[in-house]
């Protein structure tokens, strides 16, 4: 495909690029090309895990990417008879980093998900899907899914039609599993890592990578507890800690602010000011106080697993207790 575009008074070229599609790997995932004009330019842009593994249920490691790189610009070089720069010099441009809990369940990652649409994230909008939320930003978004819903959508017909054999294995476990993702663009990358330009080799150690999903998970959850708790406990808590007044004031906002969207809604049109929104949220940050998951669910400690290093991490199908990545 080309795409040429001209000012149509001076028919100076603004910005000409093709793009193709390449099946590339021994899964014949889709890896995208873009060559273009001006400036003077090769982008390649595909999904790691899937190029690695045939699928993205399963992960890599920062520290493996480039290993996988390297694999791509051999065939890449191949399919276009044509040695590109070394791996060494690829800038990155675009990072999607993500995170996968493994919960007991479906309905555990489901009540996971429930959990963190409470949430907000400030200066980002947020959009609400049944088994994802996302917080998108003009530099980088944030989202959180049921990897089950949306494994069954994109990935698992084709892996089925391919004959692979792990297409229900997958899937099976993709709907206990919670992603944690994070999508960057270019100006914000440079200016996390204070570099003018940012290579490959600078985003494949794990230990920066664990500590950018920190970070980004810190700013989720900076006013929240991920704690599994009751309302009995949390009326306790705020009886224990202040005057009666002062607790049924706090234990309103917290029903009204975090089960009820009607009444979020309203405290924030100016209902309420929202430095005093932000100071009933420290507060009962502060106080330790979690969140109430539904009667029906069965396991506790579930809002405790969304924390890195989780306790049930796993990157791949065959990973086993013992051999589980810390």
């Amino acid at each position: 495909m080309r795409v040429r575009k001209e000012d149509l008074k001076t028919g100076e070229v603004k910005f000409e690029f093709h793009a193709a599609n390449l099946k590339l790997g021994s899964y014949e995932r889709n890896v995208s090309v873009k060559s273009t004009v001006v400036p003077s330019g090769l982008f390649v842009e595909c999904s790691f895990p899937k190029y690695a593994k045939g699928n993205n249920v399963e992960m890599i490691y920062p520290h493996d990417v480039k290993t996988i790189a390297e694999s791509i610009y051999s065939e890449l070089c191949a399919y276009i008879n044509y040695r590109l720069i070394p791996v060494s010099l690829w800038q990155v441009y675009r990072l999607d980093i993500c995170y996968n809990w493994t919960f007991a369940s479906t309905d555990d990652a489901l009540h996971a998900i429930d959990f963190i649409k409470r949430i907000d994230y400030p200066r980002k909008k947020k959009h609400i899907w049944d088994t994802s939320v996302m917080y998108q930003g003009s530099a980088y978004i944030v989202k959180f899914y049921g990897k089950g819903a949306e494994f069954k959508k994109h990935d698992l017909k084709e892996i089925s039609t391919k004959g692979w054999n792990r297409g229900n294995q997958l899937q099976a476990w993709a709907d206990k599993v919670v992603r944690f993702e994070v999508g960057m663009n270019h100006r914000y990358l440079v200016q996390y890592f204070k570099r003018k330009k940012l290579y490959l080799s600078d985003t494949s150690d794990d230990d920066v990578i664990e500590d950018m999903l920190k970070h980004f998970l810190h700013k989720v959850f900076f006013y929240i507890n991920t704690k599994t708790t009751s309302m009995a406990e949390i009326r306790r808590i705020l009886d224990d800690n202040f005057s009666k007044q002062k607790a049924l004031r706090l234990y309103q906002f917290y029903r009204g602010y975090y089960y009820d969207e009607e009444m979020k809604e309203m405290y924030l049109q100016g209902g309420l000011n929202r430095s005093t929104i932000y100071r009933y949220r420290k507060v009962l940050q502060q106080l330790g106080i979690g969140f109430v998951l539904p009667e029906t669910t069965s396991s506790s400690g579930i809002l405790e697993q969304l924390v890195i290093p989780s306790p049930t991490v796993r990157f791949a199908l065959d990973d086993s207790p013992d051999t589980m990545p810390v």
